[in-house]
């Protein structure tokens, strides 16, 4: 029986996932994708990171450490510590992965979302008999309306704004939900958006990669030439806007694109690139599992649900805790 463990990464047997850190003594480490709480690298030789091509590209925008990997493709089995693996699209962000472990014995999601976007389709729900899922949202709270709804609300209000010429500052983060605002930019605005300097590498990445999202210039001293600006969110606040409106001589409009609607004095999108609580539900149905592990976020919660309304073993998968077959 393939034993599970949670400790600074998820871990089948040796192999270690979205490791915290890169201090184990492990020598196998899978990325599942290129956001920095899933993507801990180190320049050790006696360790090797498997990952998408993608997600190597994506993680080299933000990190030229060199470090040993082995590039894997979407649907190309390959064999660590014993076990087979095997990449599936996620849908989360470019090269993001499921990962499939002997042929369905286990599934680890990682971060995963199930509706179509402007940019990807959703991920597939993979057959499995013992689920490894995130639960990032894993509470009926957080249900989000359909994307359609949301962008012709986007469409609606960025149109709108900038009738009354006003620029839009939109706050994404730099590896995922950029790309997806560029995308909304040039498809529903009609504008060449200014990106900042940390998305202008991913941006480009997923260019390379065949994803279409339309013009983009990179900011740099040319804010009144353009009428949108997209930023990372973390940068999003008063003085920003404040400055901007200086700088530019235009009023600002700000906008947040996220799950979490807690973005004071900006205009918040519920445009998220993880499964909502619905979706996280028909993904543990659908799956046919007869196990599963819920681990991120609301953990305990969300394996509560599991048990009541879908009648299957399920318990949260905490730090420093193991499970195997045989423990339900």
């Amino acid at each position: 029986m393939a034993k599970i463990k949670h400790s600074k990464g998820l871990m089948v047997e040796e192999t270690v996932i979205d490791a915290s850190v890169t201090s184990l003594k492990k020598k196998n480490f899978i990325i599942t994708h290129a956001h920095s709480d899933h993507a801990k690298i180190s320049s050790s030789k006696e360790k090797t990171f498997f990952l998408t091509p993608e997600t190597k590209a994506l993680i080299e925008t933000r990190n030229k450490k060199e470090f040993n990997s082995s590039e894997i493709p979407f649907g190309k089995k390959f064999s660590l510590d014993g076990k087979e693996f095997e990449f599936f699209f996620s849908g989360h962000i470019l090269g993001s992965s499921q990962i499939k472990v002997n042929s369905g014995e286990i599934v680890f999601t990682s971060d995963f979302r199930l509706s179509d976007s402007v940019l990807f389709e959703g991920a597939k729900v993979l057959q499995a008999e013992t689920l490894v899922i995130e639960s990032t949202y894993g509470k009926p709270e957080f249900v989000f309306p359909k994307r359609k709804q949301i962008y012709e609300q986007i469409e609606a209000w960025g149109r709108k704004e900038l009738k009354e010429n006003n620029l839009l500052v939109l706050g994404g983060y730099s590896i995922g939900k950029a790309q997806e605002l560029t995308k909304i930019s040039n498809a529903f605005f009609n504008e060449v958006p200014l990106v900042h300097q940390t998305v202008f590498g991913p941006n480009n990445v997923y260019k390379e990669k065949g994803v279409k999202l339309g013009k983009f210039e990179l900011l740099n001293h040319n804010l009144k030439e353009f009428n949108v600006l997209i930023i990372p969110p973390h940068l999003l606040n008063l003085d920003l806007i404040h400055a901007i409106e200086i700088s530019s001589g235009r009023k600002v409009s700000p906008a947040v694109f996220s799950g979490w609607n807690s973005f004071a004095g900006a205009k918040t999108f519920p445009l998220s690139d993880h499964a909502d609580f619905n979706d996280l539900l028909k993904y543990v149905e659908f799956s046919g599992a007869k196990n599963v592990l819920t681990h991120h976020g609301f953990a305990k919660e969300f394996a509560s649900f599991i048990k009541r309304r879908l009648g299957i073993n399920a318990r949260a998968l905490s730090e420093d805790s193991q499970s195997s077959l045989l423990d339900f």
